[in-house]
Parts: C-alpha cells; structure tokens; sequence
C-alpha cells in the first residue's frame, strides 16, 4: 500500500512545475485533501515517535525527530482546514491526493496489526519493524511524501499555503536525522551497562585515578541522556583541553627519553606529538565553530559533560605538579618533572596507553552524528526564520561542521596510529605493549578504514545527493550542585 502511495506522490511531484497543476491546485477542493493527507502522516510520525509502543534503546535520534516533525505537521494540519470528507473528490488532482492518503492509511493499519493490544501479542515481525534502521528507513520516506505535500501546498491559495514552509522543515528534520547512523564503537568485552560515575578527589592515588579515568571513557562512549547546544559546545571544547594535555604528556615523555639516551625513539614520538597537535587544532576549529550558535548558551548539567570534565580533571592533575589543578587560566602551568612522571620505560608505556585512551576518547565524541543533526536543523530552522518564503535546505555551515567533525576523527586515528607505533618500537619482551593499547590501535584501525570513503567524498565540490534532488550545483543556503567544572575558552585557544 505504501508503494502505491509513494506511485502517487512521484507522479505528483512529476508535475509540480506544470501549468496545469498550477490552475488545479488553487481549487477550493484541494486545501482539505491536503489536510487529509497530512493527518495520515502525523499518525505515522506519531507511531515512529512512540517506537510503535515497542521502543528501541537505539532509536532515540528517530523517535526525538519524528515527534519534532509531528508537531510541525499538526500545525500545518490547522493552517489547511478541516479535512474532506466528500465521497468523490470533485477534481482529478484531487482524486489522487484521495488515493494517496487512503493507500498510506491502509498502509499504517496493516504495520500496526503486527504489535500488542489488549487482544492480541506482537507478530514474529514486530520487532523488525521497531528496529532502528526500519524506522530509520520509514523516516527517509515520510521525508519524501512530507516534501512533496509541502510543495503542493506552497502552491494553494492564501492561507492555506502558509502550510507550506511547516511541511517543508518537516520533511528536512526527517532527512537530516534519517540519513546519518552512528558507527558503533567495537569493544573487546560487550559493556552491558554504564559503569558508575567516580568523582574526581584530592590527592587521589594513582591507581584510583586510573580508574577513574577509564569510568570516564566509558561513560562517554555509553552516554544515558540526551544532549544539547552547550553541551556540544562544552564537549569540543574539552576534546581541545584533553588534546592539550596529551601533548604536554608526550613532551614530557621526550624529555625523559633523552635522560634515559634513548635518542632513537625521539622521531617516532616527536612524529606523534605533531599529530596530536593537529588533533587539537582541529577540535579548536569545532569549539569556534560552536560558539557561532547564538542564543544557545548556558552550561551543560547532563552526564557527557560531567564525565568530560572529569576526565579532564584526572588527567591534568596526573601531568600537573598542582594536586587540585583545574582547566582555568589561572591554572598552575607547572608539569611534574619528567623523572617523576616516567621513572622507566614501563611507567612510560603506561602514560602513552593513557594518552591513548584519551585520544580515543575525543574520537567517540567526534562520531556522535546527533550534534551535526542539531547544527543542521537549528541552523535551517533559523534561516527559515530570516527567508519563510525560501526552501529549506541544510545551510552551509552545517556541513562545514559536518567536515570538521570527520576531519578531526581522521587525525584523532592518525594520532592514535604513530602514538601506537611509536610506543611498540619502544617496549621490549621484558616490557610488552599493554594489551588496553593493542585494543585501542585494532580498532582504530577498523574505524579508520570505515572513515576513508567519507573523507573522499568530502573532496567534492557538490555532494551527488544535490544533483538528484534537483538543488543547482554549487549553491547552498545558507539534582545536586553541578559537578562539572566550569572552564573559560581562553584555556582552549592556548
């Protein structure tokens, strides 16, 4: 049934620059199709925001859009009228918006018999259909029908074509969080759970705070809540702090090499330190490019930052002679010496597994594709604002942001790559490579090559997708007090 439906759309949407679709669509009789239609697909956003009553855990991003596009759509609903309720439509054009919505209906009836009621138990294909990429899929398409119905009712008479530009935003919120899914993270042992927050402390022992370092990680590659405009912001800004610290930690460890006449591995990690440094300017770029969304301050109270914050906290005080060091710009600069901080080599493969794990923690952060969703449907909303008479498309800025993020993943895994050779050329069978560093290179490794192919395509001028949605090439349009600390931009532009 819903193909059917999407045969009528295709062949209206065939026809949306023709004259005669011009004369028809301004018939009285079409303002109440369309509200017709537009309520069948604000109960299919309505099912996909509820998870069809079965929601899955991974399908927050597509639940939170669904019911932000329903909304849109329901006002659009009010701005068209009451919907048709004649037993024959009065004009062609007509006839086949009736089609439409009585094919997509039947469509939603027939996917909803296969989940529970009071009489009867979901379908062997109930969970099918609740999984994310399904509904992920669904999404793409109600983008699709969502944009055609609002370019026919840009098209109707006043004030039904008010309706229009609601649709259209509608249909871009749907596609921008349809068509981006996050690469899971491959882990040695599967986390089935969040590991417990560990609050940073004074004078914590070295082993407590390692492990408090770790619990960090994880809880940044496993958040629990959802995030905002300052937390993304706060998040880029503590991958620059963390980036910064990590190339403090290597040049620490030069310094302890040439103490200890090791000069033949003086290039492999002056090789990383670079790298690392490169990794910071990158997230320098993306903390700037935040700071550009205005109206969308305050500081963040929810879990990613907290945890961010504390791993910050942990790691500078591990570097810093100061033992209640925080990220200020009145923090102490003064590092521990290097015989303190590496004695041997052993202690020194330990400290580069942890710059490691850092670095990888600032990749985790770059591949959560919700904070590019945001930018780009914050950043069309707000131009829809200042143009409601323009399509809405995904403004250039967004996709500048979109580039930054991937680009200082790729540096953040080729960090990781001459960190991790430069380490095994350093250990010896009396001191081998801690197995946490092997893991963490493995899947760097796997993730990098995953990378490859949208770093290419990011060297085009115009993304394909423009060219088939018939966009000109080459133009855009554009609980308790918080414990997360509180640090000034000015330490992330050092």
């Amino acid at each position: 049934m819903t193909a059917l439906a999407a045969e009528h759309l295709t062949d209206l949407e065939r026809r949306l620059h023709t004259k005669r679709l011009d004369r028809d669509i301004r018939s009285r009789a079409i303002p109440p199709e369309l509200a017709r239609l537009t309520h069948v697909l604000v109960r299919y956003y309505d099912q996909l925001a509820n998870g069809f009553s079965v929601p899955h855990p991974d399908g927050t991003g597509v639940r939170d859009a669904a019911h932000r596009a329903s909304a849109l759509l329901r006002q659009a609903e009010h701005l068209l009228g009451p919907p048709a309720h004649t037993e024959t439509p009065r004009s062609a054009l007509a006839q086949k918006l009736r089609a439409t919505s009585i094919a997509l209906g039947c469509g939603l009836d027939l996917l909803v018999t296969h989940f529970p009621t009071t009489d009867q138990v979901a379908s062997a294909n109930a969970t099918v259909i609740a999984a994310p990429n399904t509904a992920r899929s669904l999404l793409h398409q109600l983008s699709t029908h969502t944009a055609t119905i609002g370019h026919l009712a840009r098209r109707t008479n006043d004030p039904a074509n008010q309706a229009g530009p609601l649709l259209l935003k509608a249909a871009i919120l749907s596609r921008i969080y349809s068509e981006t899914q996050t690469t899971p993270t491959l882990t040695a042992v599967p986390l089935h759970h969040t590991p417990d927050r560990i609050p940073p402390e004074i004078n914590e022992h070295k082993n407590q705070s390692l492990a408090g370092i770790n619990a960090s990680i994880h809880r940044l590659s496993l958040p629990t809540t959802s995030s905002s405009i300052p937390t993304w912001r706060y998040l880029a800004r503590a991958a620059a702090i963390i980036c910064d610290l990590n190339h403090k930690a290597v040049q620490q460890l030069i310094y302890r090499l040439n103490e200890l006449n090791s000069p033949d591995h003086l290039p492999a990690f002056q090789h990383a330190q670079a790298d690392l440094q490169q990794t910071g300017r990158a997230w320098k770029t993306i903390s700037r490019h935040w700071d550009e969304y205005v109206g969308h301050y305050g500081h963040p109270a929810n879990g990613p930052a907290t945890d961010a914050s504390d791993l910050i906290v942990r790691f500078g005080r591990l570097l810093h002679a100061d033992p209640v060091w925080t990220p200020s710009p009145r923090a102490s600069p003064c590092l521990k010496p290097p015989h303190k901080l590496v004695p041997d080599l052993a202690h020194a493969a330990e400290l580069v597994t942890i710059t490691l794990k850092t670095t990888e923690a600032c990749n985790i952060i770059a591949s959560h594709h919700t904070a590019i969703h945001d930018a780009a449907a914050i950043s069309v909303l707000n131009r829809q604002k200042r143009f409601p008479t323009h399509q809405p498309r995904v403004t250039r800025p967004a996709r500048q942001l979109s580039t930054h993020y991937n680009t200082a993943q790729a540096r953040g895994h080729q960090a990781i790559t001459t960190l991790g050779q430069a380490i095994q050329d350093l250990t010896s069978l009396s001191n081998p490579l801690p197995e946490e560093a092997r893991l963490i290179l493995r899947r760097t490794t796997i993730s990098a090559a995953r990378l490859q192919h949208q770093l290419a395509a990011s060297d085009f001028p115009t993304p394909i997708t423009e060219f088939l949605n018939g966009q000109e090439p080459g133009r855009y349009s554009d609980g308790q007090s918080n414990p997360t600390i509180r640090f000034s931009s000015q330490h992330s532009k050092r």
